[in-house]
């Protein structure tokens, strides 16, 4: 290889890294500023839990942020063409199975008459409701982040955005949310985060074009 040719190879390099970095700050800045502006309505609202509750709400918040956490990695790849994602996917894969595994122990801690109760909450799962929409000020701010990385795979990219804001407001719900069954946790949130996954694989697919 000729001199040249090494310096701009190296060159190239270290700009892709720049962008790379540049790439991961801008989207943990939309996550933080998403986060505050989800939490915000939730103390806006008035609905925030008191201090006796502070150890399920962490348990809750530190579960939501696992998921924040392993859905990032994804989303960094699919804002810009031609990452690789194999490595974010298994990641996530390994997630979900401890979640599963987690669901699956809670419910054989529970006697068989409570089970159902420690699974639903003994009503309906507002987090599949309220999830999603404390996820709205993360996703917007993603959105405009990513679509201006020039995103290929539009729909995978949209479902990224929305699983790591659904994150972001699961952590907000959490606050508030009087149910603190690890079953129901790991079961609701996680299925409230995919619904959000959902309706940004929808989104995406039409708001990322370029």
């Amino acid at each position: 290889m000729k001199t040249d040719d090494l310096i701009a190879a190296l060159a190239q390099d270290a700009e892709g890294a720049r962008s790379r970095k540049r790439t991961r700050l801008a989207l943990i800045a939309a996550l933080g500023l998403g986060l505050i502006a989800a939490v915000c309505v939730v103390w806006g609202l008035g609905v925030m839990r008191g201090r006796d509750a502070m150890m399920p709400v962490m348990m809750k918040s530190g579960f939501s942020a696992l998921l924040a956490a392993a859905s990032l990695p994804l989303l960094a790849r699919l804002s810009q063409p031609g990452r690789p994602i194999r490595s974010a996917l298994i990641v996530i894969a390994g997630v979900l199975a401890v979640t599963a595994a987690a669901f699956v122990t809670a419910m054989m801690g529970e006697a068989p008459e409570a089970r159902m109760r420690a699974m639903t909450g003994g009503g309906f799962p507002w987090c599949l409701v309220f999830i999603p929409i404390l996820a709205i000020p993360a996703a917007a701010g993603l959105f405009w982040v990513v679509r201006g990385l020039a995103p290929t795979r539009l729909a995978a990219a949209g479902a990224a955005v929305g699983a790591a804001a659904g994150s972001l407001g699961a952590i907000a719900y959490s606050l508030y949310c009087p149910i603190d069954s690890p079953a129901f946790v790991t079961l609701w949130y996680t299925a409230g985060i995919g619904v959000s996954a959902a309706l940004g694989a929808l989104v995406g697919s039409r708001l990322l074009r370029w």
